[in-house]
């Protein structure tokens, strides 16, 4: 036994000495989790600049929110990304189609409602924009608490050609609608 433990020991020595662990410039995932949605914006830029590309969002189990991204774009032309965050659904309404006239479509994956240092509950939604956008989209932002009027709202955007992307709770339901509109030059 005494053999083993030691021969485990000698080969955990030699990996960390010969590199085992692995790169962190070459990683295909990395995680990024902070508290402050302005710091998490900076950290966002700074990781596509370096190729890579948001996968997916989640809170935590306090004030913090993680990010996983891949390695999966270009330097000479990354991805960008617009991180929005508000405690007003009809901010977040406005923040959403403004963004989406510039080029950005939302990832829904990233929508999470997120607790606040100082009491209450963020919304905090994360925009991309392709290096070559070919397509804009606009977006129809429901809010409620009751379910019945969810629906009936969802229906009516139904037929206006919105589809479900998404959907966040907090005290009330928030589902995100999006429809294709043409590309403005």
């Amino acid at each position: 036994m005494w053999i083993l433990r030691t021969l485990t020991l000698a080969v955990v020595i030699m990996a960390a000495s010969t590199g085992f662990a692995q790169d962190s410039d070459n990683l295909q995932y990395k995680l990024l989790a902070t508290t402050r949605t302005g710091t998490m914006q900076k950290e966002i830029n700074d990781t596509a600049a370096q190729g890579y590309r948001i996968l997916v969002g989640s809170p935590t189990s306090g004030t913090e929110m993680a990010l996983f991204l891949s390695k999966d774009g270009s330097v000479a032309a990354p991805y960008q990304y617009k991180l929005l965050a508000t405690t007003r659904t009809g901010t977040m309404q406005k923040e959403l189609n403004d963004l989406a006239a510039a080029g950005f479509r939302l990832i829904p994956s990233t929508m999470i409602a997120k607790k606040q240092m100082l009491g209450g509950v963020e919304i905090v939604m994360i925009m991309e924009r392709l290096p070559k956008p070919t397509t804009n989209y606009e977006y129809k932002l429901l809010a409620t608490n009751l379910t019945s009027t969810l629906q009936k709202e969802v229906t009516e955007a139904k037929a206006m050609g919105y589809v479900i992307v998404g959907m966040v709770s907090r005290d009330e339901h928030m589902v995100v609608m999006e429809r294709e509109v043409a590309l403005k030059r």
